[in-house]
């Protein structure tokens, strides 16, 4: 895997909100296309790396925050839209 790269602040703040929240979440991934998950918590690694852990409907996943594109609740009255991470 590449070089983790870091997020802007702001970003991180959104993907925070989603987490205290607990928002389902549609997550658009560089490689893995779309996936749905309701947004856990985020977690920094001891390489440094950021992540983001997500329930999905059959387990919980782990994804790298700079492989995260767009992130969009799936619920009536969030208190964001689609917001990009990693365009």
């Amino acid at each position: 895997m590449q070089t983790y790269q870091g997020i802007a602040c702001d970003r991180y703040d959104y993907l925070e909100l989603a987490c205290i929240r607990r928002y389902p979440l549609l997550l658009e991934l560089k490689e893995e296309g779309r996936i749905h998950g309701r947004a856990v918590t985020t977690e920094t690694r001891a390489d440094k790396s950021e992540w983001l852990l997500v329930d999905t409907a059959t387990q919980q996943r782990a994804i790298r925050l700079d492989r995260i594109i767009a992130i969009t609740p799936d619920i009536e009255g969030a208190e964001f839209g689609r917001i990009l991470i990693n365009p």
